[in-house]
């Protein structure tokens, strides 16, 4: 299983590195010092309980250059998603599986979602519409990062607390690429480090923060349209 991850920060160097440690196979998307660091002295984390791994992995600044993957876990911060979507295409082949690990309501939160909000664009998300347009939501995995951990230096993550995040795909459904990504070496390293909830009402979307379940997802979209019509498309 090849994984690529895109943001080499605070959580995309501790999920990185915990997998790449745990004899995954991880490709890091980096840049500036952080790549530099990477190269040099491999991606280290030091874990809450003051336990070091370091891996030592691939790291490339340009996508192109890191060849197709079978999941992309983008570890990016959400309004830093835009900028790079477009690169995030020479990571994929036709069954690639994209990991996306922003907090918050995403740009394909309404993807697969039924009902009357079905599809809608989430356009303080992705304002310009260019994410969706970019990125194929059929990719996405959805997930709900709960630990804390600081990039403290180049290349070095350290872990303040938890080891979860929860992943679910939008539709609520139990597919082969999520049950494969939780069951890779680096899930069972660190205690169990991804947990698929199948049905939709405990899945990503419902663990989303300020987002309880649909209804109430519902009608925040509701609001937001009455306060803000430009930002939802209306």
């Amino acid at each position: 299983m090849k994984i690529a991850v895109v943001g080499a920060g605070a959580i995309g160097g501790y999920v990185g590195g915990w997998l790449a440690a745990a004899g995954e196979d991880v490709t890091f998307i980096a840049r500036g010092a952080n790549l530099a660091a990477i190269r040099q002295n491999g991606m280290r984390v030091i874990g809450e309980d003051g336990a070091e791994i370091v891996a030592r992995t691939a790291v490339f600044d340009k996508t192109v250059d890191a060849g197709q993957q079978d999941f992309v876990i983008l570890a990016v911060k959400a309004h830093q998603v835009g900028p790079i979507a477009a690169d995030i295409a020479a990571l994929c082949h036709a069954e690639t599986a994209i990991v996306t690990m922003q907090n918050g309501i995403p740009w394909w939160y309404f993807h697969k979602h039924g009902g009357e909000l079905e599809g809608t664009a989430v356009r303080s998300a992705d304002p310009d519409g260019s994410i969706a347009r970019l990125i194929d939501a059929n990719r996405v995995i959805g997930s709900v990062v709960y630990p804390a951990a600081v990039l403290e230096a180049p290349g070095v993550v350290h872990v303040v607390e938890g080891k979860r995040f929860t992943l679910g795909e939008p539709d609520g459904s139990t597919s082969p690429r999520a049950q494969a990504i939780s069951a890779c070496r680096g899930a069972s390293r660190s205690a169990r480090l991804w947990k698929i909830y199948a049905r939709p009402d405990d899945g990503a979307r419902a663990e989303l923060p300020g987002v309880a379940d649909h209804r109430r997802a519902a009608g925040f979209l509701r609001e937001m349209r009455e306060l803000c019509p430009h930002r939802t498309g209306e």
